[in-house]
């Protein structure tokens, strides 16, 4: 029954269509807001990051990426994070999410596995990553998300239930080597029975995941699950703050959150949850 919920089939869906596309109307609703460790808020709708996907996914074509090539990105969440995350799935490549805190043997043990025909990452990062033959780079600033826009704002994912979508690498804590655990286009249909039963998100949420979406819970948890269920999500970007965090929980009204258990109890350490008001569902 959990098909029902989206468009695609058992023989052919996409993620980045089920997640993103299909809830562009036209509307301008919110997809997700981000809370900047600045103190600033950012919010991208269905349609701008729609636009912004279809239109690097034939930027990938123009550059001859094909089905199944890698694109590795270590971003912050941000419009180029998401045009990225989603473009580079629409087109049957394989969107690999990297930790932006990686430092230089920890990003090529990683860039060496699955080997990306590019890393999209910014100017700090950049610099880093260009040492490793054979990996083009590309800095993912105002020139790039201004070179894309030459592209149509609508792209068509011809892509089957059993193809790969996401390479997400664990942290490497219980082994030698990091993994990757890859994920096929039809992940995001088992990903309904956690999203359904276990976060519990449901029409008309206001939802938030302060945890990274280079990591599989802020990733699958966070903002896909959500997001396929026309649901706004928010995130963190930036340096953790727990004050920061509790400040947008207040701001966005948020109603329905998934955290790890450090965020919670980083929260409470405060001692300043008694000077926000918070919107939590009450079960």
């Amino acid at each position: 029954a959990l098909w029902d919920l989206f468009d695609g089939d058992r023989e052919h869906i996409n993620i980045a269509h089920e997640s993103i596309t299909r809830h562009a109307d036209g509307s301008g609703k919110p997809a997700v807001r981000i809370a900047h460790s600045d103190g600033h808020n950012e919010i991208l709708s269905f349609d701008i990051i729609s636009a912004g996907a279809a239109r690097f996914a034939h930027w990938l074509d123009a550059n001859e990426i094909q089905k199944g090539d890698r694109i590795a990105f270590m971003l912050e969440p941000s419009l180029a994070f998401y045009v990225c995350l989603f473009g580079a799935m629409q087109t049957g490549a394989i969107s690999v999410p990297l930790f932006t805190l990686f430092g230089p043997d920890a990003l090529r043990l990683r860039i060496d596995d699955c080997k990306p025909k590019i890393l999209v990452t910014n100017a700090e990062k950049a610099d880093m990553a260009r040492g490793i033959e054979g990996l083009r780079v590309v800095i993912a600033d105002d020139s790039l998300l201004d070179e894309i826009t030459q592209y149509p704002a609508h792209y068509a994912p011809v892509t089957k239930a059993s193809d790969l979508a996401v390479f997400q690498y664990t942290s490497g804590t219980t082994r030698e080597l990091p993994a990757a655990v890859k994920h096929t286009h039809k992940s995001i249909v088992t990903l309904m029975f956690a999203a359904l039963y276990g976060t519990g998100i449901r029409p008309g949420d206001e939802f938030f995941c302060p945890s990274s979406p280079a990591w599989g819970h802020g990733l699958w948890h966070g903002t896909l699950a959500p997001l396929a269920l026309g649901v706004t999500t928010g995130t963190f970007a930036g340096r953790f703050d727990a004050v920061r965090l509790m400040e947008a929980l207040q701001d966005f009204k948020i109603t329905n959150m998934s955290a790890a258990a450090t965020h919670y109890r980083m929260m409470k350490n405060t001692g300043k949850a008694d000077g926000f008001t918070f919107y939590f569902q009450k079960l």
